[in-house]
């Protein structure tokens, strides 16, 4: 009952998945390479219609940790949390039991430098441009089109040229 109710709702609605296409059984290629805007303008050049984007999967298991840290420092820049307020003044005690307090919620100190490093371990991880060099695409993309008919035509396109499996 419930997949006919999500299938009837699917065939209504038009969604993300039918302005989509998945791209199976490309080469591994280095991060240092386009890959994106080289398989779009291909596929343009194939099908002859419009690519609105493309979405290479890329193989980052060796790199996980770094890719990780660098996405934590990004969105962590890009937050608009206002600075923290100074810490009140306070007698010997009620400042032990503070700088316990902000240990243990990880709370910012109020009186540390806002640019210096976190830890050492951020000094040491490769810089974010450099860990997307080293990776390598997996075999799978996505490609987005404007419209259901343009990604439909696009699939028998690209199917007829055989460059891989378009989805």
């Amino acid at each position: 009952c419930q997949l006919r109710t999500f299938q009837n709702v699917d065939y209504q609605n038009k969604t993300m998945k039918d302005f989509v296409a998945m791209i199976i059984g490309l080469p591994s290629v280095s991060g240092e390479k386009r890959v994106e805007e080289d398989l779009k303008a291909a596929i343009e050049n194939i099908t002859g219609q419009p690519v609105v984007g493309v979405s290479v999967a890329w193989d980052f298991a060796d790199k996980e940790e770094d890719v990780t840290a660098a996405l934590e420092k990004a969105l962590s820049e890009m937050e608009t949390n206002p600075d923290p307020l100074p810490a009140p003044q306070m007698n010997a005690v009620r400042q032990k039991l503070y700088d316990t307090e902000r240990s243990l919620l990880d709370l910012p100190d109020p009186d540390a430098d806002p640019n210096a490093p976190n830890s050492d371990i951020e000094e040491e991880r490769e810089p974010a441009p450099e860990i997307v060099k080293s990776l390598r695409s997996s075999p799978r993309a996505f490609v987005v089109f404007p419209s259901q008919e343009v990604m439909e035509d696009s699939v028998r396109a690209v199917n007829t040229h055989r460059t891989g499996d378009m989805k």
